[in-house]
Formats: C-alpha cells, sequence, structure tokens
C-alpha cells in the first residue's frame, strides 16, 4: 500500500502547473465513518488562495488562511483507500493482522473494538508519515518546485497529535509557521 501511494503523490505532483503551491495535503478520514476504511485524498494550497481568503475576510488570522485546511482550495487529485483501491487497503489490514468490520458489523459493539478503531488509526497516520519522509528523500519536490514543500496530514480536527506527526514528518525547516498555527489551537 505504500509504494502505491508513494507512486500516486509522484505520478500527480508532476502533473501540477500552479506556480504558487506553498503546501501539499494528504487528508485523511474514515470513509463512511468506519476505520477500517481509513481513505486519504491528495491536494495542495497556493499563496494565492492565502491571499484570497485573507482579502475576503474569511479567516480570522493570516495563520489560520494559510493553514486551516477548511480555507484551501479543495482540488482533489486521487482518493485513496475507496473502490479499486479499497482492496488494497484490505490487504494492508490483513498484512497488519488489523481486523476488517463491515459497515453494519455487529462486531463493532464488541469489548475492545474502540481500541482497535484507534490502533487502525494510528498505523494508516504512521503509514503516512513515512510516505511523507520517503517523498522528501526521493526530492520529487525539488525537481518539480526547486525546493521541498511540506506534505501535511490534515484530519477533521487541528490534534496535537496529528501535529507533532507533521513536524516529525516534515521538520521544522519546512513547516515555517503552521506549529504557530497548530499551537493556537490547542
Amino acid at each position: 500500500m505504500k509504494e502505491i501511494l508513494k507512486d500516486l503523490i509522484s505520478s500527480n505532483v508532476n502533473t501540477w502547473t500552479d506556480n504558487d503551491i506553498y503546501a501539499i495535503s494528504l487528508y485523511t478520514y474514515n470513509d463512511m465513518d468506519n476505520p477500517c476504511k481509513p481513505t486519504v485524498m491528495l491536494g495542495y494550497n497556493t499563496d494565492s488562495q492565502v491571499k484570497n481568503v485573507i482579502d475576503s475576510l474569511a479567516a480570522e488570522s493570516d495563520l489560520d488562511a494559510k493553514w486551516d485546511f477548511n480555507f484551501w482550495l479543495q482540488n482533489e487529485f486521487f482518493f485513496f483507500g475507496l473502490e479499486d483501491s479499497q482492496s488494497d487497503v484490505m490487504q494492508w489490514l490483513e498484512d497488519n493482522n488489523l481486523p476488517y468490520y463491515d459497515d453494519d458489523d455487529e462486531a463493532w459493539a464488541r469489548p475492545g473494538t474502540a481500541r482497535t478503531a484507534a490502533a487502525i488509526t494510528t498505523k494508516f497516520i504512521a503509514v503516512l508519515a513515512e510516505i511523507i519522509k520517503e517523498v522528501h528523500d526521493s526530492k520529487i519536490l525539488t525537481a518539480k518546485f526547486g525546493k521541498e514543500l511540506p506534505i501535511l496530514i490534515h484530519d477533521n480536527e487541528c490534534t496535537e497529535q496529528v501535529a507533532v506527526i507533521n513536524f516529525q514528518a516534515n521538520g521544522e525547516e519546512l513547516l515555517g509557521d503552521y506549529m504557530d498555527f497548530c499551537n493556537a489551537h490547542f
């Protein structure tokens, strides 16, 4: 699964034509709120979009305009974990000795499933962090943009756990004021 995702990111990045991209997003969520269906969407944001948000006064601060995913372009280059790629996720679950429960499966009512759900999410985000490090190591972004860009894992909430993982995967030098944004929201 990791190699497939990394290849999808690389091939999509090479098609982008906006010249003011400053960050890339791996937006992750559980399809149908089922932790056995982790999904990730690739997108990016631009300095132009930040300026538009600031000019429209939609954001409370410049940091919000830049780092709050709700203000990003919401471009969607692929969804991994849905349709054809759902089988890749199911194989990943099996390879990691993690169960698969259907949306309606009564197994979710059993004791311990909350821990299982959390373990699936944690492991999936860890895989995304490994991919981010490998993309940076491969210098795909430097070849395309002349510099490395932060690749952020986004989820439905700005959590301290995800901020720390982003920091570890990207390093301080790439994140700039992202951590200031995060610290203001904890």
